[in-house]
């Protein structure tokens, strides 16, 4: 009896010794992350080799030795550790990179990628291969990178670079047009582009045009049933035009003040803006038909049960952003030109069920829970009754781009998405008996923001079903590198956690400036889910202040939101080398999440639960 009391007290001093060594190591490491965020790695360090050594202190202070560019004294350091995770081998192949130690690099990318795709290793793995003049397979990697994370827009570059030294020209041209939207004032993206057009040569381009001419002359444009007696929304689908093209499925009439032109159906017309006045002509025969004085109206001349939509070309959808398209699309309803600055602004005017018809497949995936998608139609009109007057200076309520709300026309709508606007038809959330202010968004990565647009008490905080956040420097860092048990970050759901990576070239590219220009990166202000509210950039240049998550994610090459952890990989002469960027979410992670409120429809809860859970203040109203 005696032996046994004896040894419980020793394993119960041993298991207690054992938690206060613990957390004294957990609270160095915290010690070590405040430091590290604020760049000063030396400190960091300096508080880790005062504590017993741990595979968690070890391979924190391996990361420190790598960004100081001690990368042999890292390398020692990593490869005492037992038992590698895919963060692990990553560093080792930046490590063994830096060392110009390909083969090696390429191993342990390949081993990283193995337990987990994460973007560095991809884009990595892919720029060795350019430099060593492997283009097909860095055109492979590079494919699989832009699978894996659409917004790095530098890999639609260097994938149409490597298309273009393979000869491959059409493929080349594909990413290069998309890469020259993106970096517009980039004169070795510029020449890549002028390369490529000019061995595809004017024959190809012809050839093209003449296709895309006559598919618009083919399209199958679909009649519909329009919707009365509802409240009515207009919608600003283009503006600082000087021209745009058009028709009807159905014979059409333009009313101007002192003027009615009757167009026919399916034929496309031109409005040309020119010396004060609105001409309309033909658009192969440029015969000049009419002229008007805007404001008018464009209504189709179907009947009350069937009417053909219009469909107008070249519609440019979020420009500057990585979904960036120039398209033709078709719309609902009327259509209504203005002037403003010496410019046409082109308006949609249609029900506010008709316009959300176009949104819900512009904003969710239209095979979504039924459930989910009708929490999204519901938050949908909720947003667009609240903000009716937010483009009144320019003539309309709403705009058809993620300023607002994605709007995609007839051509993208879906049985689904229309049932869900069916289902929850006229029904809007309220606080005070007034639509509520809501806001919703791709992916928070497991914590939901309450302070982006102000602090918000009536917006859920935490998107998680264990409820867990970090609440110390170190598990905050670790968390940027682990999926949280949140609803958007499920098992097999890899958006809810993203990187970048930039050399000295891809800095150049995406910046403006040189990498060594770069003198500091201060943070200043984080708000609520570790996201960034204000951030100072010094360069040699002078100092950039950065005050919303808005201008944050702009600058640094439109990231997928503010909420990262940063990291500047330097050289022993502490010159900056690398910037690393280890994030969560996608858009700004305030109100619904829409991948959480998808994963939510999938377990079975209903569009109140989804709406309670993300809206916990809201209460349901019926319009009409």
């Amino acid at each position: 009896m005696k032996f046994f009391l004896t040894f419980f007290l020793s394993l119960v001093f041993a298991l207690n010794s054992f938690s206060q060594n613990q957390s004294k190591i957990d609270n160095y490491l915290d010690t070590a992350a405040l430091f590290k965020e604020s760049g000063e790695y030396e400190k960091a360090r300096d508080v880790l080799d005062s504590v017993g050594a741990d595979e968690k202190t070890v391979q924190y202070q391996a990361k420190l030795s790598f960004l100081r560019g001690e990368s042999e004294e890292a390398l020692r350091e990593f490869e005492s550790i037992k038992d590698k995770n895919w963060v692990d081998f990553l560093y080792q192949g930046l490590i063994y990179e830096d060392l110009n130690k390909l083969d090696l690099a390429l191993d342990n990318y390949s081993k990283s990628l193995e337990l987990k795709p994460n973007s560095i290793a991809l884009f990595r793995l892919a720029k060795i291969c350019r430099s060593s003049g492997e283009y097909e397979k860095a055109a492979d990697f590079f494919q699989k990178l832009i699978n894996l994370d659409s917004s790095i827009r530098l890999a639609y570059y260097y994938l149409g670079d490597s298309f273009l030294r393979l000869k491959q020209y059409k493929q080349a041209y594909e990413f290069l047009s998309k890469a020259s939207d993106f970096y517009p004032q980039v004169e070795i993206i510029k020449k890549s582009f002028l390369t490529v057009k000019e061995e595809l040569g004017g024959e190809f381009f012809t050839e093209r045009k003449k296709e895309a001419e006559e598919k618009r002359k083919k399209v199958e444009l679909p009649y519909y049933e329009p919707l009365e007696g509802l409240a009515f929304i207009k919608v600003g689908l283009a503006k600082d035009l000087s021209e745009f093209s058009f028709s009807c499925k159905d014979d059409f009439v333009i009313k101007a003040e002192s003027k009615v032109f009757k167009g026919q159906g399916a034929k496309l017309y031109k409005i040309t803006f020119k010396e004060g006045k609105i001409f309309i002509s033909g658009y192969d025969d440029k015969t000049v038909y009419e002229n008007f004085f805007a404001p008018f109206k464009v209504s189709s001349l179907g009947s009350k049960k069937r009417k053909g939509p219009f469909y107008i070309l070249d519609i440019i959808f979020d420009k500057g952003n990585f979904w960036h398209k120039k398209i033709d699309r078709a719309y609902r309803g009327d259509l209504e030109v203005i002037i403003r600055n010496n410019k046409i602004t082109l308006i949609n005017i249609l029900s506010v069920e008709e316009y959300l018809y176009g949104v819900l497949p512009a904003e969710i995936p239209r095979l979504s829970a039924q459930e989910a998608l009708r929490a999204q139609a519901i938050a949908a009109r909720t947003f667009a009754f609240k903000n009716l007057s937010r483009h009144e200076k320019e003539g309309f309520d709403l705009c058809a781009d993620v300023h607002c709300q994605a709007y995609g026309g007839i051509l993208s709508e879906f049985f689904t998405t229309n049932n869900a606007v069916n289902d929850t038809k006229g029904l809007i959330l309220t606080k005070e008996d007034k639509p509520m202010e809501v806001f919703y968004h791709s992916n928070c990565g497991g914590c939901l923001g309450s302070d982006t647009f102000g602090d918000n008490e009536d917006l859920c905080r935490v998107d998680s079903e264990s409820g867990d956040i970090p609440n110390s420097a170190y598990q905050e860092e670790q968390w940027f590198l682990e999926e949280p048990a949140g609803f958007c970050c499920h098992s097999g759901q890899a958006k809810g956690r993203w990187q970048r990576v930039y050399d000295k070239e891809d800095f150049a590219i995406a910046f403006g400036y040189d990498l060594e220009e770069l003198k500091a990166i201060q943070f200043i202000e984080k708000g609520s889910c570790f996201r960034y509210k204000k951030i100072d950039v010094l360069t040699s240049a002078g100092v950039e202040s950065l005050t919303s998550g808005f201008k944050i994610r702009q600058y640094f090459d439109n990231l997928k939101s503010s909420a990262f952890k940063f990291e500047i990989k330097s050289s022993l002469e502490n010159k900056p080398r690398m910037l690393f960027f280890w994030g969560a979410g996608f858009g700004h992670g305030v109100g619904l999440c829409q991948q959480g409120a998808m994963e939510m429809g999938k377990k079975g809860y209903s569009c109140q639960q989804i709406l309670q859970h993300y809206y916990p203040s809201s209460i349901p109203k019926k319009l009409y």
